[in-house]
């Protein structure tokens, strides 16, 4: 396969990892990390299907993906905005609840629905929105002011509250933006990478490599784009590698190529300490 088809392979194989990167990076902007990443994009493919299968209609099943991700994002949302609980906690129970809820919807039989072409001009639209994203993120965040209240909170909350910022109010907000990217980017998985089915353990750690793009890509848009863009790249190279007799490297190059650029940005940032991520208080 020619080099431009790899790299055009890989943008729609890395695209669900770049919706669901982008709005985790909405979130810890704000100050907040939500793990949970993994179990809303599963429940969310579950729910595409179910949706389409119903339906007969796979836009339905993508927007179903989107409001089943901003559903179960409220279990986030709640405890956390709200509630004032433990991030951490909640969003593991949340990734474990998700994958637990999204095999319960598929037992009720919905596992095969319509698909949507890879090519086609639903596809193209998908991967064009995928596209302009990262840049319509950027200008969010940077040039309005909700964007620069977001990010003020994430760097000092207790100022940002003492200037009377709406805190929680954009915190809620960023997280429900972030379960229709994410739901969105389920959907995407089962509806188009897997032709409408859906099957336990879809994601396959697909919503860990979004976190961990965010980290790759520090925090900013465009870096978590082209950090989430080269994962699915890997991804994308995993046949090639495997009809080299190199298998398990195929498997697990993705997970190992995280691993490491995590641990060069953890002594990259503990040397230069002026540069530093939003706060997740």
């Amino acid at each position: 396969m020619p080099l431009l088809d790899y790299l055009l392979v890989a943008l729609v194989t890395g695209a669900p990892i770049i919706l669901a990167a982008l709005g985790e990076a909405i979130v810890e902007r704000s100050g907040r990390v939500n793990l949970g990443v993994e179990g809303i994009m599963a429940f969310s493919a579950s729910a595409s299907v179910l949706v389409a299968s119903t339906t007969g209609s796979p836009i339905a099943g993508l927007l179903g993906g989107m409001l089943a991700g901003l559903l179960i994002s409220t279990v986030y949302l709640i405890p956390v905005i709200v509630l004032k609980m433990d991030q951490i906690v909640v969003g593991l129970i949340l990734s474990l609840a998700g994958l637990g809820l999204a095999d319960l919807l598929a037992s009720l039989g919905h596992v095969v629905g319509p698909s949507i072409p890879q090519g086609s001009l639903t596809h193209q639209a998908l991967i064009l929105a995928t596209a302009t994203l990262p840049l319509a993120v950027w200008v969010a965040l940077y040039k309005t002011l909700l964007g620069v209240e977001l990010r003020a909170i994430g760097f000092d909350e207790v100022a940002a509250r003492e200037r009377g910022l709406r805190v929680d109010l954009i915190r809620g907000a960023a997280v429900l933006l972030e379960g229709a990217l994410v739901g969105l980017a389920g959907a995407y998985m089962a509806l188009v990478l897997y032709g409408g089915k859906y099957f336990s353990g879809i994601t396959g750690g697909w919503g860990w490599l979004a976190i961990g793009s965010v980290i790759l890509g520090y925090w900013h848009p465009l870096g978590v784009a082209i950090a989430a863009y080269t994962i699915g790249l890997l991804l994308t190279l995993r046949p090639l590698l495997a009809s080299l007799g190199l298998g398990i490297l195929a498997t697990i190059s993705p997970y190992i190529a995280v691993i490491i650029a995590l641990a060069l940005i953890s002594i990259i940032s503990t040397k230069k300490p002026h540069i530093r991520p939003p706060k997740v208080m």
